[in-house]
């Protein structure tokens, strides 16, 4: 029996002194769902359904994402073991909030009982009314983070983002932690209970990356980067199907980039690094493979590109023996060196391990989950002195959480994982005045589907822990000096 540390460390933050598992489950209709209680077919149809677990998940400046589930009536949520989802119909009614109308902007059914709808059209920085319905059940939310007073999904009211209006630069998609290998979800290894692919199934990490690739596409974007944990313990497999399945989307170097996670960095096929494990490899005892460098990116090394006006480096955190981040000397002088070439120059950093003490405060791993602190410091110190330093994006936690920096006003944020819920991607859309970030799911069936199962991970609760506010998934950032073009 294992529980990950991660996922333990996830539920503790929330302060679950508890461990769940979670079965496996797909939608089902209601007449299975009932029969047990001795209901016939025509019975089941006459119920209403229980339209469940609301969330606002993306807003843009001129569009909403709206996603629920449905279940059979009288079922429990938000926590417990994972509930059948039911088919049902769905509807979204939307108005300006001035209005004392709202209209029908949606309309369908879903086959799997898990609703995700896309809104366009909407005018920036304006408030929208709505309403989510499913089979004459209005949607409504079940976690805590869904139902706080000013939460959208409480107060059915939404606001767009305001609207950049300086020239567009570049726009790029970015997530992290898919764990390429990962056997289940939740890091729960107690027989054969636990959220993990079914007999036959695309292992999910694989199908998690490969929907995600599909979904950027679709979107018309042509640079993805994967912010680390590419792989869950650095086996020479895991690096094939990272490559495989990226290879897809475009070229290493030119379409997509990776950075290294404390995962990548694992003795092969091994869960975690703590302990005396991670003593043996910090005191040479224990040899670890650099199967990262040898087929990705040299071992701290940062790298740095150009999408449109946009300059992205990618700073290696990981470091055998490790599960917290580490910045060498050699790096951080060549770091220093880049950003002095051109300062000016608006640009994104990407590193797996989160940098600042508010990330340290705010997550019950504490400081020696993220960089080590006066690393983070000399870091943090050197963006400071660099005007076109705009942001800093990390992945590690598997959250959704922007930050308050130690040191300048760079914006540090850390985005939820592909692995599982809420699954998906950040676009970045910079401009010259500011850049908008906007969350977005991966819209493949499949990985809808995994999203519903893995709602329920660590029994309902790790959701809790992963979404974030809205205004943590879904920002624009205004820059105090605009760019020169």
């Amino acid at each position: 029996m294992s529980i990950s540390r991660r996922a333990y460390l996830s539920v503790a933050t929330l302060a679950a002194s508890s461990m769940a598992v979670a079965k496996t489950s797909g939608a089902y209709g209601l007449e299975y769902v009932t029969s047990g209680l001795g209901l016939t077919q025509s019975d089941s149809k006459s119920w209403q359904v229980l339209a469940s677990d609301l969330e606002v998940i993306t807003v843009t400046d001129t569009s909403v994402a709206f996603t629920w589930a449905t279940y059979a009536p009288g079922v429990q949520t938000a926590y417990g073991f994972i509930k059948p989802t039911v088919p049902s119909d769905e509807r979204v009614l939307l108005g300006p909030a001035d209005s004392t109308q709202l209209e029908l902007v949606h309309e369908g059914y879903s086959e799997s009982g898990y609703h995700h709808v896309v809104i366009d059209g909407l005018e920036p920085g304006r408030e929208y009314r709505f309403e989510c319905w499913s089979h004459n059940c209005r949607a409504v939310p079940s976690l805590n983070i869904t139902m706080s007073k000013t939460a959208p999904e409480k107060t059915g009211v939404v606001s767009t983002l305001p609207a950049l209006e300086g020239a567009h630069l570049a726009t790029f998609a970015l997530t992290n932690d898919t764990h390429i290998g990962k056997p289940n979800h939740d890091g729960i290894r107690i027989g054969n209970l636990g959220l993990s692919s079914g007999p036959g199934e695309q292992p999910f990490a694989s199908m998690q990356l490969q929907g995600l690739v599909d979904t950027v596409k679709a979107a018309g974007l042509d640079t993805l980067v994967i912010n680390g944990d590419c792989t869950d313990s650095n086996r020479p497999e895991e690096y094939d199907e990272l490559i495989r399945v990226l290879d897809t989307f475009g070229e290493f170097g030119k379409n997509w980039f990776v950075t290294r996670g404390n995962h990548d960095v694992h003795p092969p096929g091994l869960p975690n690094i703590n302990g005396f494990r991670g003593r043996g490899i910090r005191k040479g005892k224990t040899a670890v493979p650099d199967y990262f460098s040898q087929r990705l990116v040299p071992t701290q090394q940062h790298w740095s590109t150009r999408v449109g006006e946009v300059r992205l480096i990618g700073v290696d955190t990981a470091e055998f023996g490790y599960a917290g981040g580490r910045i060498n000397e050699r790096q951080m002088r060549a770091l220093r060196a880049e950003l002095a070439d051109d300062p000016e120059r608006p640009t994104i950093l990407f590193a797996h391990h989160p940098f600042t003490q508010d990330a340290v405060r705010s997550h019950f791993g504490g400081e020696a989950f993220m960089v080590e602190a006066q690393q983070a410091k000399i870091f943090q110190e050197i963006l400071a002195a660099t005007p076109g330093a705009k942001g800093v994006f990390a992945g590690h936690t598997h959250r959704s959480r922007r930050g308050i920096a130690d040191y300048g006003d760079t914006d540090f944020c850390e985005r939820g994982a592909a692995l599982g819920y809420p699954g998906g991607y950040t676009q970045i859309r910079v401009h010259t005045d500011g850049y908008q970030i906007s969350y977005h799911r991966t819209t493949t069936p499949q990985s809808l589907a995994w999203s519903t199962k893995t709602r329920w991970s660590m029994f309902g609760l790790e959701p809790e822990f992963m979404l974030g506010k809205i205004s943590d998934r879904n920002y624009v950032n205004f820059f105090k000096n605009k760019v020169p073009l």
